[in-house]
């Protein structure tokens, strides 16, 4: 078993996130010692590398607590947990696509503008117009 900030340093999160995770009952509530200490045994670490890898992967906190619960559940269907990943992924696609619109468009404004010492910029131009 490790303290709070073994864990953290362990895991890469702040023990700001590790006693958020514990508030919001995303992981375990750690045993205590009998000054009040928390203590985190393997089974904790293991639910917050869970949750780190499943963050890094896009997801967010209530797709972890998803998630971590269908990882500890062994009567679990395979099915479910790729139907979650499936529709993140296209999440993250869509996100992809509307982050690519934006940069067609950023490019196109850039394009218009003189980048000399005058005034007039169409990028500005662009941004002060009432849509």
């Amino acid at each position: 078993m490790v303290t709070i900030s073994q864990a953290a340093n362990k895991t890469g999160l702040s023990v700001k996130s590790i006693r958020h995770y514990e508030e919001i009952k995303l992981i375990d509530t750690p045993p205590r010692d009998e000054s009040g200490y928390r203590f985190y045994p393997d089974s904790l670490l293991k639910q917050l590398h869970f949750i780190v890898n499943a963050k890094q992967a896009g997801f967010n906190l209530q797709e972890c607590k998803i998630l971590l619960a269908l990882s500890e559940n062994e009567h679990r269907s395979s099915k479910n947990v790729k139907e979650i990943a499936l529709q993140k992924i296209e999440e993250i696609e869509a996100r992809i696509k509307q982050q690519q619109l934006l940069v067609q468009q950023l490019k196109k404004i850039t394009k218009q503008c003189p980048g000399d010492q005058q005034s007039e910029c169409a990028i500005i131009d662009a941004f002060s117009v009432d849509q």
